[in-house]
């Protein structure tokens, strides 16, 4: 019965929180590889920092020209991952309700604009830390096996300002770390392969930016080469990566996005 199911959840999640622990930075004293984060999982985060890039290169186009912002490529990704991610996961009321959901973007994009102009005028506050996530074990996500100890949580806005400003690590004082006794990360990669106009080259280019220390490939055998010859321990990683996310590449090439209405 979904009641007795939605019970049980409830009460696992309640129960997995007495196993939880929040570590500030400064007691980890690393700096985290903002890329490692991004790849290969969240590719939603790609996505978002393209659009903070927009929003830096053509801030009179966002303030004079709302509609033609919104027509952009960047701006259309943006929409797609705040309604097959964001709403699709947090907001299920509103998802597939074209009427909700549009003014709910608006209100996100003209937020991200906020926070853009916030960090890149004022820089960072470091008050709020970005929340990343880890465990004692971590399962794997989609057949995925990934060999990491930090994922992605909470403040990823935040960690996209960063990042189009030129920082590619988090400095200890800018996160803290939530550790979960079992852990298994979010795959908003695989969902967006399905949604997102990506073609293969596109994708293999996002790949190898971190497999391959920032070298873009667009040859599956060229980036398996790389990796066995420069990070051998990532290779089985990334064999079970590829395996999942080349099969879910859309053949689509146009963004399946209705005209924004603005007012």
């Amino acid at each position: 019965m979904p009641s007795l199911r939605n019970f049980t959840r409830r009460v696992r999640n309640r129960v997995a929180r007495y196993f939880e622990e929040i570590i500030p930075g400064s007691e980890i004293a690393e700096s985290i590889d903002i890329d490692r984060l991004i790849c290969p999982l969240r590719y939603d985060l790609h996505v978002r920092i393209e659009f903070i890039r927009l929003l830096r290169d053509s801030w009179p186009l966002y303030t004079d020209d709302l509609r033609g912002f919104l027509d952009r490529p960047e701006s259309r990704a943006y929409y797609i991952w705040f309604h097959e991610v964001s709403c699709a996961r947090y907001r299920p009321q509103i998802y597939g309700d074209e009427r909700l959901v549009m003014p709910a973007f608006l209100k996100r994009v003209h937020e991200t604009a906020s926070l853009w102009r916030s960090i890149d005028q004022n820089g960072y506050d470091p008050s709020t830390p970005i929340r990343l996530e880890s465990a004692r074990s971590i399962r794997s996500v989609n057949g995925k096996t990934i060999n990491s100890t930090y994922f992605a949580g909470d403040g990823c806005h935040r960690m996209s300002c960063l990042y189009v400003t030129g920082q590619t690590q988090l400095q200890p004082e800018q996160y803290k770390v939530r550790v979960h006794r079992d852990f298994q990360p979010l795959d908003n990669t695989a969902i967006l392969l399905m949604h997102l106009p990506l073609d293969r080259t596109a994708y293999l280019k996002f790949i190898s930016r971190f497999y391959c220390g920032g070298t873009e490939l667009d040859s599956e055998e060229e980036i398996l080469r790389h990796v066995a010859s420069e990070k051998a321990n990532l290779r089985a990683e990334l064999e079970s990566v590829l395996a999942v996310d080349l099969p879910r590449i859309s053949p689509t090439s146009e963004y399946a996005v209705n005209e924004v209405d603005i007012h």
